[in-house]
């Protein structure tokens, strides 16, 4: 009866082209048509002008109405939605929503998000909003990002359930979008730059990057900004004890465990611990000379190497050596690079430090000291494949493994194996899950991997085992808290094992009629 007109008693006029309806038939299907022809408001006019619709859309929409037949395809899909929000056809609309959502990609998201916040479409909002947060990395790398508005880079930044590495990815996503048009943007730098959780930064990133930011140095607002970030992680307490550090360096020598370096708060440490296993106790030795937080820390004929570091300011090639017998340090050569978390093990005759970060690079050159010479030797041993920080390393059978780590904001699994007899490198069987600074010990020929930092920021209470004849990786129990902590092997007295074992099931029981108690 519509494509004959009969009994048509209006017209509807959309881009010049004529649609003859029923009023009654349009107002039964479309509280906006029903607002039109119904009331004190009602038109009375024959024909209709539509606005903001499409004359391909009105065709389909009348189909759907007239029939309940709806065609949707990628090229009309927008059309449709946008003119089934207009004439309230919430059918319509929840229709073309689960087909857009069904075909969200990172070359369209930012469009649909667009698309859905103009017309309020909560649902589709709701949808692309969740892929966004879960795909920040790769959407925010794309040009249609640089082009939003300060509003929506402003709402971005500010969301807590975006997924990054580390909020030093938030930090760069800043500065790309800033100096895509930094004429016209600078103006909101400060304002942005206060949804970065700048205290949750690394601290040798935060003072070498963002504080030295062009950016940031260029805008009092925002230097002010980074003052009180930087007061404010000051005044965070990690741990509940006084004395409580991170990125301090472990090692075992003659079955004592020693801990050096380290950072608390935002200050570089030079202290010095050892504990008795035997004993059961700590004990504090003489300190460094130099005071440096991520320290490669190894052991070599009876002595204690502290390799390389950061020390508050920048990376370090410095190395020291501690005799547990005079308990004294000294220093030694220097490295040639200096070396941020690097991969420090021995093989029992050399020591050697390979990859780290200098400051500017994330390095692959991999140098040997040799203490009959006290010399460090680089160039002879083949660069590592893929350069890391705060990677896990050991030596097991004249062969260096290194697991683990990060390079930028990307987070590692790799595990590469160098045959210091062949003096090749080769990838082995990854991990289950990228994890940086995490424990390492070796046992038989088995290596352990614990606890550990995550790519998604968390500590980790995974514990991995690697058989190296297999080259297979397993899960083992897990520690019973997450934990980013360095983990070496020693031997434990049986009758401190019992004592540990005791007071965890005396605990276990008091805790258990605790709440027999409060239950009663």
């Amino acid at each position: 009866m519509r494509y004959h007109s009969i009994l048509t008693d209006v017209v509807l006029i959309v881009d010049g082209h004529e649609f003859p309806a029923h009023k009654n038939i349009l107002a039964a299907s479309s509280d906006y048509f029903m607002a039109m022809f119904s009331g004190h408001m009602a038109t009375v006019d024959r024909t209709v002008v539509v606005q903001e619709i499409t004359s391909t859309a009105m065709e389909v929409l009348l189909a759907f109405i007239y029939q309940g037949k709806l065609l949707i395809t990628e090229e009309n899909v927008e059309d449709i939605f946008c003119g089934s929000c207009l004439l309230l056809l919430d059918t319509v609309t929840h229709a073309c929503c689960k087909f857009i959502q069904e075909r969200l990609t990172l070359a369209n998201c930012w469009g649909i998000r667009s698309l859905a916040d103009r017309y309020n479409c909560r649902e589709m909002l709701k949808k692309v909003t969740s892929f966004i947060e879960e795909n920040f990395v790769d959407a925010t790398a794309t040009e249609e990002f640089l082009s939003l508005p300060e509003e929506e880079v402003c709402q971005l930044l500010s969301d807590n359930d975006i997924n990054v590495p580390s909020e030093e990815v938030v930090f760069q996503t800043l500065l790309k979008w800033v100096q895509h048009d930094q004429s016209t943007r600078m103006k909101y730098f400060s304002k942005l730059l206060l949804k970065v959780r700048l205290p949750q930064i690394r601290t040798s990133y935060f003072e070498e990057t963002v504080a030295q930011c062009e950016l940031v140095l260029e805008s009092p607002e925002a230097i002010e900004i980074i003052s009180d970030a930087r007061k404010m992680a000051q005044s965070f307490e990690f741990y509940e004890e006084g004395k409580a550090t991170s990125n301090t360096s472990m090692e075992t020598l003659n079955n004592m465990i020693y801990i050096v370096g380290g950072s608390k708060e935002w200050k570089r440490l030079n202290r010095a611990e050892c504990y008795n296993p035997e004993t059961n106790e700590w004990k504090l030795l003489n300190p460094m000379a130099m005071s440096r937080s991520n320290i490669g820390l190894v052991s070599l004929n009876g002595l204690l190497y502290a390799v390389g570091g950061y020390n508050g300011r920048s990376p370090v090639s410095d190395v020291e050596c501690y005799s547990p017998e005079r308990d004294e340090w000294q220093f030694v050569s220097q490295m040639n690079n200096c070396r941020d978390g690097a991969c420090v093990v021995s093989d029992g005759r050399l020591l050697y430090a390979i990859s780290g970060y200098d400051g500017s690079n994330y390095l692959s050159s991999v140098e040997y000291y040799d203490p009959s010479t006290d010399k460090w030797t680089v160039g002879e041993i083949s660069p590592i494949i893929e350069r890391r920080e705060d990677a896990m390393a050991a030596c097991v059978d004249g062969k260096i493994y290194v697991i683990g780590g990060y390079h930028g904001s990307t987070f590692l699994s790799s595990c590469e194996e160098l045959d210091l007899d062949q003096n090749e490198w080769d990838f082995k069987s990854s991990l289950s899950s990228p994890c940086y600074q995490a424990g390492i010990a070796v046992l038989g020929k088995a290596i352990y991997i614990c606890g550990g930092w995550s790519g998604n920021g968390l500590a980790s209470s995974r514990v991995e085992r690697y058989d190296i004849l297999t080259d297979t990786w397993s899960q083992m129990a897990s520690l019973n808290v997450p934990a980013a902590a360095r983990t070496v092997p020693c031997r434990f007295p049986r009758k401190l094992i019992e004592q540990l074992k005791r007071e965890r099931y005396c605990g276990k029981q008091a805790k258990e009629g605790s709440k027999s108690s409060a239950s009663s």
